[in-house]
C-alpha cells in the first residue's frame, strides 16, 4: 500500500505544558528542615509528587536560630541530608543565606555567596530564588541581582496560579498551604485550593508551607501531616494524568525552552520546519519541549529520524530536544 503524499497544513506549535499535560503542581518546603522525614517525605513519596526544598544556606545542617522564628530549635538540613533529597527527584533552592533583608546592598550575600556555597554542597546548580520573610524581598534591587547571577525564577507569597504565557518568571506566585490563613480574613485549610482554576486555566499551582507535623507548629505558616495528605490526595485525584507533578526548577526550565522555540517552515517543501531556539538561556538544563502536531499528521521524522507520535486528549504530540536546532519532517493524511 503506498503512502499518502503529502499536502500543505498549518505548522506545529509547542505545547503549554510538556506530554500534553493540562496543569501542573509544585510544592515547597520553606527552611529545609530535618524533621520532613517525620511525615512530608513519606506522604509525597505515596503520592508520587516531588517536593522543592528552600534553603538558608547560612544554617545549613545548623539547629535554627533566626530571630523569633516559630522553627526556632528545629535543624536545618546538612549538604548530605540535601543530597539525597536529590536522590528522591525533590529538587533546592536558594532560600537567602540569613534570612534577613535581601537587595542591591545585601545581594553578594543573601544571593551570590549563598548560591555558590549551596552549589558547592549539593553539586548542581541552583537557578530558583525564594523569598524569605515576605514579598519585601522580592523588590526590585534584589530581583535585578537574581538575573545578573543566573537564577531563573524567584518565588513570592503571592496566593494567585502561574499560568503558561506569563510575561516574568521573577515573580512567581505561591498558595499558601496552612491550617489558617493569614488575617485580617483567616481563611480555613482548603484541599482544593487553587486546583479547579489551574484545571480550567492551564495553570501551575506552586504550594507553600514549612514542615507539617502532627499539629501546625504555628497555624498561619503551616498545616498539620493529615492536612497535607488531604492536600496531595486531591491533587492527584483530581489531576489524574493531567497533572503534571513537578519539581519547580523542571518547570521553568520547560517554559524558557517554550518561550524560547522558534518554529519556521523550510520555503518551498511543505511539511519540512526547522525548529530552534537560538535565544535560550544557557541556565537551562531541560531543553525538550512538546510539539502539537496539526490534525491528520501520520508521520514525523527529526533530522531524518523517525520520531514516535503520541495520541492524547485529541492532540498528536512530538517530544523534540532543542539543545540544538533541528529538522522536522510532517507528513499527514490527504
Amino acid at each position: 500500500m503506498s503512502t499518502p503524499p503529502a499536502v500543505a497544513f498549518d505548522a506545529p506549535r509547542v505545547a503549554a505544558w510538556p506530554g500534553g499535560k493540562r496543569w501542573v503542581y509544585s510544592i515547597t518546603f520553606d527552611e529545609a528542615l530535618s524533621d520532613l522525614h517525620k511525615f512530608v517525605v513519606p506522604i509525597l513519596a505515596s503520592c508520587g509528587v516531588p517536593g522543592h526544598l528552600e534553603v538558608v544556606v547560612g544554617q545549613m545542617g545548623e539547629v535554627r536560630k533566626l530571630g523569633n522564628s516559630s522553627y526556632n530549635g528545629f535543624k536545618h538540613m546538612s549538604a548530605s541530608e540535601l543530597r539525597e533529597m536529590l536522590d528522591r527527584g525533590w529538587g533546592v533552592g536558594n532560600h537567602s543565606w540569613s534570612h534577613e533583608a535581601t537587595n542591591a546592598e545585601t545581594a553578594d550575600l543573601e544571593l551570590d555567596k549563598a548560591k555558590q556555597v549551596l552549589e558547592r554542597a549539593i553539586g548542581q546548580p541552583i537557578t530558583i530564588y525564594c523569598s524569605s520573610g515576605d514579598n519585601t524581598n522580592m523588590n526590585e534591587g534584589a530581583l535585578a541581582a537574581c538575573r545578573r547571577l543566573g537564577y531563573l525564577g524567584a518565588m513570592s507569597i503571592t496566593d494567585a496560579l502561574n499560568r503558561p504565557d506569563d510575561a516574568d518568571l521573577m515573580w512567581m506566585n505561591r498558595t499558601f498551604l496552612h491550617t489558617q490563613g493569614y488575617g485580617p480574613f483567616f481563611s480555613e485549610f482548603d484541599p482544593w485550593r487553587n486546583l479547579t482554576q489551574a484545571k480550567y486555566e492551564s495553570g501551575w499551582v506552586i504550594d507553600y508551607l514549612h514542615c507539617p507535623l502532627e499539629t501546625a507548629v504555628h497555624p498561619n505558616k503551616d498545616c498539620s501531616a493529615a492536612e497535607l495528605r488531604r492536600r496531595v490526595e486531591a491533587v492527584v485525584s483530581e489531576g489524574g494524568s493531567d497533572v503534571w507533578l513537578a519539581r519547580v526548577e523542571d518547570a521553568v526550565d520547560y517554559r524558557y525552552a517554550r518561550r524560547a522555540a522558534v518554529i519556521t517552515p523550510e520555503a518551498g517543501i511543505d511539511g519540512l520546519y526547522r525548529v530552534a531556539a537560538p535565544s535560550l538561556n544557557e541556565a537551562v538544563r531541560l531543553r525538550s519541549v512538546t510539539l502539537e502536531l496539526p490534525r491528520g499528521t501520520y508521520a514525523a521524522e527529526v533530522d531524518g529520524r523517525p520520531a514516535p507520535i503520541v495520541s492524547r486528549g485529541g492532540e498528536l504530540l512530538l517530544d523534540v530536544d532543542l539543545s540544538r536546532p533541528r529538522m522536522l519532517r510532517l507528513r499527514r493524511v490527504v
